[in-house]
């Protein structure tokens, strides 16, 4: 008897083990801010003082959304507006800390999250922005043998073609058909321009070349959704 209450006993305390080892602990804002905190030394190669600032930073941050979280109200639209103001004044925060280097990385960086998240909600149907920005980046950074300063410049320039490409669509009923092909000429107009003050000689001829070859497999596949550069 005294064996099988002790077999029962194991194997109880086994499977409160198997329980507590699959569920998820949730992190405390100090962990979820030395975790940020990590990746952004790495990433924009901060300093010890920095990397100090950026801690408290995020986890105040952190705090505030914990905080926020706990106090959820029903109303969706306000739960927004107030996480929307605590991650506007994280930045602010950090723009006080990081050189103006480093808060353009920091906003690539963002902008290349955002994306990825939008794309794993919406699928391959609603591609964000930043998404389309950071693809047509890494294709022309790897056929022009872009430098990183000139991939993040590039990638800049094309987030900003992509938010003013989905905005004419959001609105394309409402200007009219020819009005819309209009704008999207001087929208690419002036996405070349900025380019083209970027790239070297032999990369604009390379560029050039592969807007050429694009427009061609777009003309040869109708209808298919295929990147432009421009």
């Amino acid at each position: 008897m005294k064996k099988i209450l002790l077999m029962i006993t194991f194997l109880a305390g086994t499977a409160v083990f198997a329980r507590a080892q699959t569920q998820k602990v949730a992190k405390s804002p100090e962990q979820k801010a030395n975790h940020r905190t990590e990746a952004l030394t790495k990433k924009l190669a901060l300093s010890a003082d920095q990397s100090k600032k950026v801690d408290a930073i995020f986890a105040k941050s952190a705090a505030s959304m914990d905080s926020l979280k706990a106090a959820k109200g029903t109303d969706r639209k306000a739960n927004y507006e107030s996480r929307k103001a605590i991650m506007v004044k994280t930045d602010a925060s950090l723009k006080t800390v990081l050189t103006a280097d480093q808060q353009t990385k920091y906003a690539v960086l963002k902008a290349s999250f955002k994306g990825e998240m939008h794309g794993k909600r919406g699928g391959h149907k609603n591609v964000a922005p930043e998404q389309k920005a950071q693809r047509m980046s890494k294709i022309l950074q790897q056929k022009l043998t872009l430098s990183q300063d000139q991939y993040t410049k590039v990638n800049t320039i094309l987030l900003k073609r992509a938010t003013q490409m989905d905005s004419l669509k959001v609105n394309g009923s409402t200007t009219g058909r020819k009005l819309n092909h209009e704008s999207r000429k001087v929208i690419l107009m002036q996405t070349d321009g900025e380019l083209k003050a970027v790239f070297t000689a032999d990369q604009l001829k390379k560029y050039t070349e592969f807007k050429t070859q694009l427009k061609e497999n777009m003309k040869n596949r109708r209808g298919a959704k295929t990147p432009t550069a421009g």
